[in-house]
């Protein structure tokens, strides 16, 4: 394989690589089954792991039952190109109102890079983070390319984030891998967060992201405060 072919690969320009390829090229790499499924996405190739149509953006009822069980743990339920479906309370407290939030607005990734509130609750860890979620949003890319969602949000974030618009041309993919967050919420300071990335069998293509507090009582104090 020469290195332009490989280039042309890695960005999603070669769509003509055989199982073979793909497979020599995931295994010489050690991909984890999320990076795995993307280059076989751009090729057109099912590797079992890649979904198809995008998800919906309405909340089961089933999903429902979890988030009112989840209460005063935050949580969030991403769609498609990390829009946001639904968060409750806990999440509100935590993140922002996504609930009240115009639709084009409701979105993780929008929020992370251009929201100032979210560059002071991640501090440090604020470029790590968006680069993660910049490269989660790339694998949503390689599963409809063309979807006029994914072109209104990328349009608008290359208009308005250096940090999107230098890592967008590097073709990166990611997935959610520091499961420990420290937090800064403004009015009650430093938290500790383990997440957690859970796939609904009721809700295919749909995310539940769970916060689960390392001190729950501290932060159910705080919430309910």
């Amino acid at each position: 394989m020469s290195p332009d072919y490989y280039t042309r690969l890695e960005q999603g320009r070669q769509r003509t690589a055989s199982r073979a390829v793909l497979d020599g090229v995931a295994g010489a790499l050690r991909l984890t089954a999320d990076e795995r499924s993307h280059p076989y996405t751009l090729a057109g190739i099912t590797d079992g792991t890649s979904p198809g149509a995008p998800a919906r953006r309405t909340v089961d009822r089933k999903v429902q039952r979890v988030l009112d069980l989840l209460d005063d743990t935050p949580a969030i339920l991403f769609g498609p190109f990390i829009d946001v479906v639904t968060a409750n309370r806990a999440a509100a407290f935590l993140f922002a109102d996504f609930n009240t939030m115009p639709a084009r607005e409701r979105n993780g990734l929008r929020w992370m890079l251009l929201s100032p509130a979210a560059r002071e609750l991640y501090g440090r860890s604020w470029e790590e983070a968006a680069t993660e979620m910049i490269g989660m949003l790339r694998i949503d890319a390689g599963r409809t390319p063309d979807h006029p969602r994914l072109a209104e949000l990328v349009a608008e974030l290359n208009d308005r984030s250096a940090l999107f618009r230098r890592l967008w041309q590097e073709h990166r993919v990611s997935t959610w891998l520091h499961e420990r967050k420290i937090l800064r919420h403004p009015g009650f300071g430093d938290m500790e967060f383990f997440n957690e990335l859970i796939t609904l069998h009721s809700a295919p293509g749909q995310t539940l992201v769970v916060m689960i507090p390392a001190d729950p009582v501290t932060f159910r104090k705080a919430l309910r405060a």
